[in-house]
């Protein structure tokens, strides 16, 4: 009995010693995992590691970066911001990297990484633009684009695999086949903020695809609206001068017509080296003797004519008003005259002008203008050369004006005289308008013209003082009255008249007393004016980022002749 109670004390000695020595252990694992910081981005780091923990430590990680940006109001250089980044941005990219996600966790996490906009995260991306396939990771290419372009507007893109992995998937990404207009906007976006120097060669290889039927949904929007588009913006984006002659081929390719707009926009940014090009193409010589052959009537001529117009330099003046003097259509003969409004004004341009007008049929019709009457047209388009002696010649016109051009001469006409009239040509200018019968709103224009007329006479100064007062928002004819402030000042300035037009076009936002704003400092700015130019450049960014648009397209297209100009 002593013996068994000997061994039992022994045994229980024993395990109670064995216990002793693992309750520390346990212990210490127990301190451990209590001690954890669940409001800690390391925290969760580290459970990236755990497949059964990763969902979860994505999902808390994505929760945290979230109350970081909503306490400090969205920015990302925050210090509390910076710190979950810091924390945890090269651990989710690495993860991304490595696959093996479910889908749902794959997005979310590329996702995050894209809010984030870190560098760091530089590799993510790119292996998402690489493993793009149509309708399996379309998401994931969506936050990629958006997280590169982020990268690039603030500056940090440096990776050059990222910067070629955008490129070789935006070139095979085909939007006819994408069901997400979203994906589509986010690729083309981040290829355009991007603009890197690599990628304007392989963009001027873009557009020598070939457009087989412009009427195909699918090659509209594959060829044209995505590829040919940003390749054409890219090039003019990025100054890409072997780009040229390219831009000025697709600009006289029929199939290809949809691009007019943004290759005449790409050209003007390389005034300089576009020139000689259009002159060429213009005349239908050298390279572009073939694509001018395809064109029944030259009807190339208007569309290579207004980019050099809008780049507005001598050479190209001369080389459209020889066109003009040849021209055999009536419809390229107006259109072309109209074009001479866009240059410095001189007598020569002026007669060039109204030679060409005499040439146009009385009841021509011009079809690419909306089939507006030719003469109307030019008796409008004649207040842009701020030149008041044209005021007798278009009230000529308008009493001359028989059949429908006597419907259209009036309503275009008429405020074009009442634009240049000076106060000795009012009363000519008021009978003309006072032959219009029953009411009119040439006649309301009249009156609040001639009223700012009345007190101003040729006194800048004073026009100056009208612009400083509001412009009325009804009627519609009331805002004459400032728009004929703008034109007295423009055609009897002082020394420093052009630098308060420039002024008061942030501080007008009507938009036809903005417009009138341009012309006249485009009018003041025969040498070109790169300070002013790059001040409405500018105001564009302004303007458009408070979501007032009006008149920035001709703000822009101004201040890119301003810099043109320039010898």
């Amino acid at each position: 009995m002593k013996i068994a109670k000997a061994l039992a004390f022994r045994i229980v000695s024993h395990t109670s010693k064995a216990a002793f020595a693992a309750a520390p252990v346990a212990l210490a694992a127990t301190s451990l995992l209590a001690c954890a910081d669940e409001n800690d981005p390391k925290t969760w780091v580290k459970r990236l590691d755990d497949p059964a923990q990763r969902t979860p430590a994505i999902k808390r990680l994505n929760e945290m970066f979230d109350s970081a940006m909503s306490g400090a109001n969205n920015e990302r250089g925050d210090a509390k911001v910076k710190a979950v980044v810091d924390d945890s941005v090269e651990a989710l990219t690495k993860t991304y990297t490595a696959g093996n996600l479910d889908e749902k966790t794959r997005k979310d996490l590329i996702k995050l990484l894209a809010e984030m906009s870190d560098p760091r995260a530089a590799p993510a991306f790119a292996k998402a633009f690489q493993d793009f396939e149509p309708g399996k990771n379309d998401e994931d290419v969506k936050f990629a684009a958006q997280g590169t372009t982020r990268l690039a507007q603030s500056g940090k893109l440096t990776d050059q695999a990222l910067i070629d992995a955008l490129w070789d998937v935006f070139a095979k990404f085909q939007p006819s086949k994408s069901k997400s207009i979203n994906l589509v906007k986010d690729l083309q976006t981040a290829v355009k903020t991007v603009k890197h120097s690599s990628y304007a060669p392989k963009a001027v290889a873009l557009l020598g695809a070939p457009v087989t039927d412009p009427k195909s949904p699918e090659q509209g929007m594959d060829q044209i609206q995505f590829w040919q588009l940003t390749a054409v913006q890219l090039i003019g984006d990025t100054k890409f001068t072997p780009g040229v002659k390219p831009l000025v081929t697709v600009l006289m390719t029929p199939s290809k017509k949809d691009l007019t707009f943004p290759v005449r926009l790409a050209l003007h940014k390389m005034p300089k080296e576009a020139e000689p090009a259009l002159i060429q193409a213009l005349k239908g010589e050298g390279d572009f003797a073939k694509l001018a052959e395809a064109y029944p009537e030259k009807a190339y001529v208007p569309l290579v004519a207004e980019p050099l117009a809008y780049i507005s330099r001598p050479a190209g003046r001369d080389a459209i008003i020889d066109v003009l003097g040849k021209a055999e259509s009536f419809q390229n003969r107006t259109i072309l005259a109209t074009y001479l409004t866009y240059f410095p004004t001189d007598a020569k341009l002026v007669k060039a002008y109204t030679d060409a007008y005499a040439k146009v049929p009385a009841d021509a019709a011009i079809s690419l203008m909306g089939g507006s009457n030719g003469h109307a047209i030019l008796a409008g388009a004649s207040a842009n050369f701020f030149d008041g002696s044209l005021t007798d010649w278009i009230l000529k016109e308008v009493a001359a004006a028989k059949g429908e051009a006597a419907d259209a001469m009036p309503a275009s006409g008429l405020p074009a005289a009442i634009k240049l009239m000076s106060p000795e040509q009012a009363k000519a200018v008021e009978a003309a308008v006072n032959k219009i019968p029953g009411q009119a709103i040439e006649k309301e224009m009249f009156k609040s013209a001639n009223t700012v007329l009345d007190k101003c006479k040729k006194d800048a100064a004073c026009y100056m003082g009208v612009l400083d007062t509001p412009v009325p928002s009804a009627p519609p004819a009331a805002k004459m009255g400032h728009v004929k402030a703008v034109y007295m000042a423009a055609m009897n300035p002082a020394g420093d008249t052009k630098a308060k037009l420039l002024e008061r076009v942030e501080k007008i936002k009507d938009g036809s007393v903005r417009l009138a704003l341009l012309e006249a400092i485009d009018h003041l700015s025969p040498q070109g004016d790169a300070a002013a130019g790059d001040k409405l450049e500018k105001l564009v960014e302004t303007e458009t980022a408070a979501g007032n648009k009006a008149g920035t397209d001709e703000m822009y297209r101004v201040a890119l002749k301003l810099r043109s100009r320039v010898p």
